[in-house]
C-alpha cells in the first residue's frame, strides 16, 4: 500500500489522479433531479471509469509512460468498458451481501475476488474467468489482498454513502471533499491491487488460461 500512495505523486499517475479528482468533484456537484444532471453524471462517470481502466494499465508497466494521454488511449483501445462495468457491479453484490450478513464478509468476498478488474484488463479475461483467476492468484495471500481491498476499496466506498446520510449535502463544501478523499483512496486501491496481481502471479507462476 505504501507503494501505491508514492506511486500517486509520481508520473503519470499524478496526472491520472488530477483528472480523477477534477471529474469526482465535478460529478459530486451535479444534480441528478434533472435529465440534463442525470446525462452529464453518466458521461462523467464513464470517463471515470475509463480512468480507472487507464490507472490498471499504467500500474502494469514497469516503466510506464510519464504523459496520461496514451493511458487513456490504451484504456479506450482495451475495449473492456462493458466487462469492467459489469465486473464492477459483480464484485459489488458479492461484497455488499457480505457486508450485509457482517462486515467480515465484505473482506472476506474481497479477499477473492478483488483482483478480477486487474485479470479482466490486464490478461483480457471474460467476466467468469476474471473471477476465477482472482481466486487462483489471490492464493497463500488472501489476507494481504483483503486488508487491501478493506482499507483503500472497500472503507471510502462505505464511507462515502454513510458520510452522506450524516448530512454532506450535495450542495456543500464538505460533499466534495469526501468525494476527492474516496476517490485518491480507491485510485491507490486501484494501484496496489494491480501491483499485487503481478506480483502474485508471478510468485503462485499460475498460468492465465
Amino acid at each position: 500500500m505504501a507503494r501505491a500512495f508514492g506511486d500517486l505523486f509520481r508520473r503519470p499517475f499524478i496526472v491520472l489522479l488530477l483528472l480523477n479528482l477534477f471529474l469526482s468533484t465535478v460529478t459530486a456537484s451535479l444534480r441528478s433531479d434533472d435529465d440534463v444532471g442525470l446525462i452529464a453524471w453518466l458521461l462523467l462517470t464513464a470517463v471515470m471509469v475509463y480512468v480507472q481502466i487507464s490507472t490498471i494499465l499504467a500500474a502494469s508497466d514497469e516503466s510506464p509512460d510519464p504523459r496520461g494521454d496514451p493511458w487513456i488511449r490504451a484504456a479506450f483501445k482495451a475495449k473492456c468498458f462493458w466487462r469492467f462495468i459489469a465486473i464492477e457491479i459483480f464484485i459489488f453484490v458479492v461484497v455488499a451481501l457480505g457486508l450485509f450478513l457482517l462486515v467480515i464478509g465484505g473482506l472476506v468476498a474481497g479477499a477473492y475476488i478483488g483482483l478480477a478488474e486487474q485479470a479482466l484488463v490486464i490478461e483480457r479475461k471474460g467476466i467468469a474467468q476474471a473471477v476465477v483467476r482472482s481466486y487462483e492468484v489471490g492464493t497463500g495471500a488472501r489476507r494481504t489482498v483483503g486488508v487491501i481491498f478493506g482499507t483503500l476499496v472497500l472503507f471510502p466506498n462505505v464511507a462515502l454513502p454513510f458520510a452522506y446520510t450524516l448530512g454532506a449535502d450535495e450542495s456543500t463544501l464538505a460533499r466534495l471533499v469526501v468525494s476527492a478523499i474516496a476517490a485518491l483512496l480507491t485510485m491507490a486501491g486501484t494501484i496496489a491491487l494491480t501491483h499485487a496481481f503481478l506480483i502474485l502471479a508471478e510468485t503462485n507462476q499460475t498460468v492465465p488460461r
